[in-house]
This record gives C-alpha cells, structure tokens and sequence, in this order.
C-alpha cells in the first residue's frame, strides 16, 4: 500500500530540509525525497579522492552568511551540532606594492586601511554604513517574507497587502528611491557615490561580483552588492560571513536532525519520477522504484528544469529521463 502523508518534499538540499522541519514543526507529517545517496544537495562536504578517502572539502556551497537568525533559532540548530566561525580580515593587494586589508567592521581599522589611498573615502565609511543599514531595515524583512498577491482582492490577500504597507510606513522617499534603484544599477556606479579612489572602489565593488558572471559595470550588481551586505552570522555585524565547521555538509547534516527531531521522516535514494495527480489535484508522488507516496500537499526544492520537466511533452523535454516519455500522469510538482 502506499505511503501517506501530509507533505512530501522532493529534494534534500538544504531549502528541502528547512522546509520539511518547518512542516514537521507545525505538526504535519512530512517526507523527505532526496535522489541522491545522502542530503545536502549544494550545502556538501565530499570525499572526491577514493585512494585519499580522509580528505574532505566542501564541493560547492562553501560559506555561510545569509540564514536568518530565525531559522537558527526556530530549528534549534546549535542544539544539533551546528558550528560556525566568522572569517576575514581580507587581504586586496595591488599592482603598486600597496593593499587593503579589508574587516568586516568598519570600527576595527577600514579607517586607517582607507586613509591610506584617500582621506575622503576613509570618512565616507560611516555614510556607507548609515546607507547600507537604511538598505537593511527594508531588504532584511522582506528576505522572510511571502510576496503579497499585487492586485487580488480577497480579503486575506489584501491584509497581507496591508501588513506590508504598515511595516514599512516610516520610510522616507530617499531609502525607497535607493532601493528601487539598486534593481538596476551596476555596483561599480554605486561605489562611485561614496568613494573616489580607485583601490578603495575595488574593494567595495567585490560583494557585487560575488556569485555572479557579471563584471563591475553589470546592471544588476547593486543589488548582489546589497544582498551580500544585509546577512550576518549571529555576530550582529552586516556583510560578516562565516566557515561552517565539518564544511558546508555539516550545516545540511544539522538541519536533517533538526527536521528528524521534529518527527520528519528523510529517505535518501528515492527519485522523484513524476507527481500524481487526482482530480486536477497533486496528490503524490511516484518514485523510480515504482513505490507511490501519497501526499496532499508536493513541495519541491529542486532545480527548475528537474521541477517543471515532467510536465512537459516528450519532443519537447531536453532531457532522457524526462517521465513523460514513458506515459502517466504528469503535472508540474507544486
């Protein structure tokens, strides 16, 4: 017979796994799906040398900064063995001989640090500050936010609605006009309101460009910039980030007891093949082995393509694997 729940997530990666134990908080009883051998998904600690199988390196996720407080505290996640270590100073040398040795607060010696190449970019770090801080009490709640629905007009959409437009009542029309801006502006332009120098530009330009495949006059970099700037790591300083200790699979490894901790269930080895569908509905999920969870309501944590693949038509699916060539039942996971 087949398995019931009341939530199946497909993928173990770290989102998959904050969701699950938030779920099995609530009381729901939840699964977890993850295709591969073990969890973790992004957020892993490997062994990529069978003859050196003591050798361990994070794979690709390798620093933490932009978990909420709240996930820390809800999911009891130092209970559970999460550790982590805030890094820095940077070190940024130049061409000349000089360099920057960058901390991630301003208080500790950024002063003296940007002096060096500008005295008036070393006074500009507690502008910078103030508006970074200003960009903060916008950015930060709305980082654990539900989007509203823009334009419905039941009644529980509106208050949603309404709530939003309370929270952030006191804002002056600078800050708005500074957040709207960063959507589009590049972080090289930003760096130019506040600092002449060019060394001192090139560090503050580097939270736009990390993560990305853009260069420093790429529209869009503001807002990297500022999404790096707002996280910390419970050491109440913006921008600070920190190395996990065990790497970045120890955080997945935290969260997995955690969701287990609050009653969830996670099985590894078990792909997602397609989702179920009764009455228009999802109402489970089939696996490769042929087994069928039962579930009314399907989370998914996976990649877009792996999500949205089983509802497309075989001549149109990029990939082999795809469920839909093989006949069923299909819809989007959601």
């Amino acid at each position: 017979m087949p398995r019931r729940y009341d939530a199946a997530v497909i993928g173990g990666g770290h989102n998959g796994l904050v969701a699950a134990a938030y779920l099995a908080r609530a009381g729901a009883r939840t699964v977890v799906l993850e295709a591969r051998h073990k969890t973790g998904g992004a957020a892993a600690t490997d062994s990529p040398w069978p003859d050196l199988p003591e050798f361990k390196v994070t794979t690709l996720s390798y620093v933490m900064s932009l978990m909420p407080d709240t996930i820390l505290r809800d999911l009891r996640l130092i209970e559970h063995g999460y550790r982590a270590h805030p890094v820095g100073p940077y070190l940024v040398p130049f061409p000349d001989g000089r360099c920057i040795v960058q901390y991630d607060d301003n208080a500790r010696g950024n002063y003296e640090q940007f002096a060096k190449f500008s005295q008036a970019d070393a006074e500009s770090i507690d502008r910078w500050d103030a508006w970074i801080g200003g960009l903060a009490d916008v950015l930060g709640p709305l980082l654990m936010s539900t989007p509203p629905t823009v334009g419905s007009r039941r009644p529980r959409d509106l208050v949603e609605q309404l709530r939003l437009v309370w929270r952030f009542r006191g804002l002056d029309v600078r800050t708005v006009a500074d957040v709207t801006r960063l959507m589009t502006m590049s972080v090289a332009d930003i760096a130019a309101m506040f600092f002449e120098s060019d060394q001192v530009r090139t560090v503050m330009t580097l939270n736009g460009l990390i993560g990305t495949w853009a260069g420093p006059y790429e529209p869009g970099t503001g807002y990297v910039m500022a999404h790096h700037s707002i996280g910390d790591v419970g050491d109440g300083h913006l921008g600070a980030w920190a190395v996990p200790e065990g790497g970045m699979g120890a955080v997945a490894e935290a969260l997995q007891r955690s969701a287990e901790a609050f009653g969830a269930e996670v099985r590894t080895s078990a792909r997602v093949e397609r989702v179920l569908v009764e009455g228009g509905r999802a109402a489970g999920v089939a696996l490769t082995s042929g087994e069928e969870v039962l579930a009314p309501l399907i989370l998914t944590a996976v990649h877009q393509r792996s999500r949205f693949c089983s509802s497309w038509n075989a001549t149109s699916c990029p990939t082999t694997s795809c469920a839909t060539s093989r006949g069923g039942t299909h819809a989007p996971a959601s």
